[in-house]
């Protein structure tokens, strides 16, 4: 198949840029990805998956209950949900019982950048990116108790999607190295422009939690926590910038790859077995930030 370049030079500077490493460094440049472009056949479309993304933080002791709902979600809605927990904001700096640090840049710029700064109390949800805040906030959901209801709105505006997602991994024990591939097949007609964001998390971690002032829960399990965000946190990687129209059958095909730095202090901690990849496409539009479809994978199948 023939591939094609993506981008103009331009939209190509600003993405290597945005890449730009700081703070925990993972060993991905620009020279790891690639991308192309191609026509197949047009698939009937998927029905959608809702993207929740939770604040959360150690020193917050309502996020316990937080999690437990999501939990509860997840076995609600079987394979409609994908989650990813941010360690941003309020409350989140480490207890003196913690071994790892939970924040990250990336997760300080999606705060920032994304959702124009932390909104309320934790814990807290956005579904989709769509504005279904309350208490006056417009992405931000606060209590936890309103979060189904966000998830039955999410699923009722938008049941299917215009774009079909397929994400695998694959690690490489000659290299240590991780490979992620992502597929985007348009099954109708699209003018919008969509970013891809590529997140990598973390599930199974045990570390402290504080439950109320006097008692720290130092074997408490943390899951989906956002560990790197291997696509630019906050704008992601325009897909197709330069094609007005994408056509039913139209597909996007992205591969990057990554090394784990193991002499890192906080990525060293990391245990690849319990990470996943989440994959997502939103709208490229700062008044309309919705994901469109969302996929995850195991990052060791």
């Amino acid at each position: 198949m023939k591939k094609t370049l993506i981008g103009a030079a331009s939209a190509l500077l600003l993405f290597a840029a945005s890449c730009k490493e700081h703070g925990v460094p993972i060993n991905l440049t620009e020279d790891n990805s690639r991308d192309s472009s191609y026509m197949g056949t047009v698939e009937e479309p998927e029905k959608k998956r809702v993207m929740i993304e939770e604040l959360s933080g150690v020193r917050c002791v309502n996020c316990p209950q937080g999690a437990e709902k999501l939990e509860e979600m997840l076995t609600q809605y079987p394979g409609r949900l994908s989650i990813v927990t941010i360690h941003a904001g309020a409350l989140t700096t480490p207890l003196e019982e913690s071994h790892q640090d939970f924040r990250s840049e990336d997760g300080d710029n999606l705060l920032k950048q994304a959702w124009g700064g932390e909104q309320g109390s934790k814990p807290t949800a956005v579904f989709d990116r769509l504005p279904l805040g309350n208490m006056g906030y417009k992405y931000f959901v606060n209590g936890y108790l309103d979060w189904p209801t966000k998830v039955t709105n999410a699923l009722d505006q938008h049941p299917t999607t215009p774009i079909n997602i397929a994400v695998t991994s694959a690690y490489d024990d000659a290299k240590d190295e991780y490979t992620v591939e992502v597929t985007v097949k348009y099954t109708s007609a699209v003018t919008d422009q969509y970013t891809l964001n590529i997140f990598l998390s973390e599930d199974k971690i045990i570390d402290a939690q504080e439950l109320s002032s006097t008692n720290v829960k130092e074997d408490y399990e943390f899951n989906h926590v956002l560990r790197k965000a291997i696509t630019p946190p906050a704008t992601g990687k325009p897909i197709l910038p330069g094609v007005a129209t994408k056509q039913p059958g139209q597909v996007y095909w992205y591969k990057t790859s990554f090394k784990i730095d193991k002499t890192d202090e906080r990525q060293k901690l990391w245990n690849p077995a319990n990470m996943k990849i989440t994959a997502f496409a939103s709208k490229l539009d700062p008044n309309d930030r919705r994901i469109v479809q969302v996929q995850e994978t195991k990052l060791v199948p």
